[in-house]
């Protein structure tokens, strides 16, 4: 009963630090990439149709961010639903794999120079793609494994249901204790969002794109304990399955 409650608790807590990564790594990518989103896709394409006219130097370089995300949306898709198929997939090894792009991409930027070296640079296009690759296979995740759970890379649809859950708490005291529950978890993910963002920004002053260890560091922190969680519900299944083909005594 506690390994349930625990496995549960983690579930729950698994978009609220996605949120807080999103959001990092976006204003990071504000920052230092030319005023670029990677996580918030919808915020790319606002972007561009400012600046091609006002900013066309840099509007390639949103061009390049859409054609990224599409791209590696359509591939992650392709990979996951098909490890899902053959029951393959394991969540953990997902976010692992999404820290080790987000690492990839820390290195290339904080080795590198994007600001200086231009938008359309190597060291950018490169820093870009990887940032994006990283924040699709996420979003991915959410849309395949995880769509039980609520949006990570934009709060839109976040702050609807937790006006809703409100208007519900005080409309109908009859379900009060779901609709507190919605409210809570909202909050807790909107607010990691938008620490995650004020985090990134203070520290990117000083640190540079080397703050990225910091959603790294979450990112590995989830892979570890979705991996542990992942290993008892496969247990408690094996022993649920030994259980029901275990012959019945009679004596």
């Amino acid at each position: 009963m506690s390994d349930n409650s625990d496995s549960q608790r983690s579930h729950s807590l698994v978009p609220v630090l996605l949120a807080f990564c999103a959001c990092f790594v976006d204003v990071v990518c504000i920052i230092g990439l030319f005023h670029t989103f990677t996580a918030f896709i919808s915020g790319t394409l606002v972007v561009l149709c400012v600046e091609v006219f006002h900013h066309a130097e840099n509007a390639l370089l949103k061009v390049f961010v859409l054609v990224m995300f599409l791209a590696a949306t359509l591939l992650w898709y392709v990979v996951v639903t098909r490890l899902i198929r053959h029951k393959k997939v394991a969540v953990g090894h997902l976010f692992a794999l999404e820290a080790g792009i987000v690492a990839a991409f820390m290195l290339v930027a904080g080795l590198g120079d994007p600001t200086g070296s231009g938008p359309l640079s190597p060291v950018t296009l490169v820093a870009v793609g990887l940032s994006t690759i990283a924040m699709s296979l996420q979003n991915v995740i959410m849309l395949t494994i995880l769509n039980h759970h609520v949006p990570t890379t934009m709060m839109t649809g976040n702050s609807l249901k937790l006006v809703l859950g409100l208007a519900d708490y005080f409309a109908h005291p009859e379900s009060r204790t779901g609709s507190r529950a919605i409210v809570i978890h909202q909050m807790l993910v909107i607010s990691a969002f938008a620490v995650g963002g004020l985090l990134a920004s203070f520290l990117f002053t000083y640190l540079g794109f080397w703050v990225l260890a910091v959603p790294v560091a979450v990112l590995l922190v989830l892979a570890v304990q979705q991996s542990a969680f992942e290993g008892v519900d496969h247990m408690e299944s094996a022993g649920e399955d030994s259980a029901v083909g275990a012959p019945v005594s009679t004596e």
